[in-house]
This record gives structure tokens, sequence and C-alpha cells, in this order.
């Protein structure tokens, strides 16, 4: 009963306020950390076993108990769009987590053409004069506390963008809790961008990103026959932003894109998973080799080029 009195106080908050942003503003906060939750179709807001925690649920850092790193290269896309990690747990009796992650297309040919007074043809045909990068910096920073029976996660987070010749800075932070509904479920929730993150562009233009409730729920079972660990997940994400016809579920200004995975312990070295992230199919891998970590996931994507992701991870 309590569990479903935060849910709605939480639910409330989202909606009274002031749906304002700049569409899709956010969207270098929501591509996701980590190869193995990646694999699972973007689900991790309930995954404990994740080196990222800053970036999914900060409040998981109270279950933890082995310091944990990760390093991930990803070529998004055929290569087009390079995204990488850096991912760490660590503490004593208070954990703390930190996910620093860069996202980049470099390389972007710049031309004009031969004669810019006469249109392009065979014998005004346009040349690589120079080119450009344009990347995003973004650090995310992990605490969690015990209030009472529960558990709180903030986020703090902190973006550099380099778009071409503009740059800009961004601030806000995401809040998040979990619930152990039974011993094989749990359910978590976060509210991302809670004050409105800020992004400041030095030719004075000012971004907003609206808050957006991401939940989502996992449950342990023995996989028949194979008699072998699994966990299933379902994870929501509720955005105030007029998305229409991009999401896939949109009623006014709310939409909702939901993301599923299973995961399954094939042995004690292999770690198999698979997911459905929006549109696309996804699956990965993860080999153990004493305390390290061997992780590669797969996206299909049947309109873009297919996404590859690999990681090394150490568990102390």
């Amino acid at each position: 009963m309590r569990t479903l009195k935060i849910l709605m106080i939480i639910m409330i908050l989202f909606v009274a306020l002031e749906l304002s942003a700049t569409k899709y503003a956010g969207e270098i906060f929501q591509i996701g950390a980590g190869v193995n939750n990646f694999a699972l179709g973007n689900c991790g807001v309930t995954d404990i076993n994740s080196s990222s925690l800053a970036y999914w649920n900060s409040a998981l850092l109270t279950l933890v108990n082995k310091n944990r790193f990760e390093l991930m290269h990803a070529e998004e896309y055929s290569g087009l769009l390079s995204y990488d990690t850096v991912s760490g747990i660590w503490g004593k009796t208070n954990k703390f987590s930190i996910v620093l992650t860069r996202i980049g297309v470099d390389n972007i040919p710049l031309t004009e053409l031969e004669n810019p007074d006469e249109p392009i043809s065979g014998s005004n045909r346009p040349y690589k004069y120079g080119s450009v990068n344009n990347s995003d910096f973004v650090v995310y920073f992990g605490f969690a506390r015990k209030l009472g029976n529960y558990n709180i996660g903030f986020t703090p987070k902190l973006a550099y963008r380099n778009l071409a010749d503009e740059n800009g800075v961004g601030f806000g932070a995401d809040i998040s809790t979990f619930f152990m509904l039974s011993e094989k479920t749990v359910l978590a929730v976060k509210l991302r961008d809670f004050f409105s993150t800020q992004i400041l562009w030095g030719n004075g233009t000012h971004e907003i990103v609206n808050p957006s409730l991401d939940s989502e729920i996992n449950h342990s079972f023995i996989l028949p026959v194979l008699n072998r660990n699994s966990t299933a997940y379902l994870r929501t994400e509720i955005f105030a932003e007029g998305r229409n016809t991009s999401s896939s579920v949109a009623i006014g200004p709310l939409s909702l894109d939901y993301h599923l995975g299973y995961e399954v312990n094939l042995h004690s070295a292999i770690n198999l998973y698979m997911g459905y992230d929006l549109t696309n199919f996804t699956s990965g891998l993860k080999l153990k080799i004493k305390n390290w970590d061997i992780n590669y996931s797969f996206e299909y994507d049947n309109e873009l080029e297919n996404s590859h992701r690999v990681s090394v991870g150490l568990n102390l």
C-alpha cells in the first residue's frame, strides 16, 4: 500500500510539472549505458548486476557488495556514431558510482562547389575543404542512502556539447528508488531530470529537458527443461513532450516507450541476453573469466544499420 502511494505521488508531481521542454533535447541522456543492458533491450533500472548504476538507478548501490569497473566501446550504424563509456562502482561502507560517456560523430565532411555561383553539375562538382566533429560528453555521479525503509538514489549529471562551431553545457539530476515486491520480483522507479535539466549554448540558446518517468519490473525464475536461473525485464518510459508518432503509445502531450529483456545463466561462466528495444531486436553474451567479464551485444535494425557494443569488466 505504501508503494502504491509513493508511485501515485511521483505520477502527480510528474504530470503537474510545466510541459514546456525543448522536444528531444534530452536524447543525449537516453542512449543507455552498459553492454549487457543494451543487449536486454535497454533495460537496466532494476539490474543490480550493471556496472553503470549511476546511469540506471543509483538506489541499487545499497545492494552492491563488490567493486566493479567497465570499459565499453560501441559502433552504431556501421560506425557512423561511436559511443564510449567508463563506468565504476566502489566504496566500503557506502558505494559510489560514476559513468562517463562520449557520443561522437567524427570527420563530418564540409563541402562547397567549385563555382558557388553556378548550380551543381558534372563540371561543377562539390569538393571537400574540411571536416568537423560532433561530440557530447556526459558524466553521471551516483549516490544512494537508506531513508527508513526506503532506498533513495540521487544522480547529478553534467554535459558538454560540441556540435560543429557551437558549444553548450548542461546540468541536471535524476532521483530513483526500488521496491522488493518479493524475493524474486523487483520494481524500480526513476524520475529523470526531476528539476528540468538545463542546456545552455554559447550562442545564447537555452534548451530545457522536461522530467520523464522511467519504471521497470523484473522477475527471476528457473527456466524449465534447462533448469537454469533466468530473469525477465519490462521497462517503460513516459515523456511529456508531445512525441506522437515517434513513440510506442501517445495520449495528448504524454507518450510511452517500452523495452523488453531476458537474461539466462547458461553456465557458471556464460550469460545469454536478448531483448526488444522500441522497434529493434537485441542480443548479447557475457563470458566470465575469473574476475574479468567480456561482454558483447548486437542490435538488429532493418531501417538503419546494425549496432555492436563490446566491453571489458573487472570485479573486485
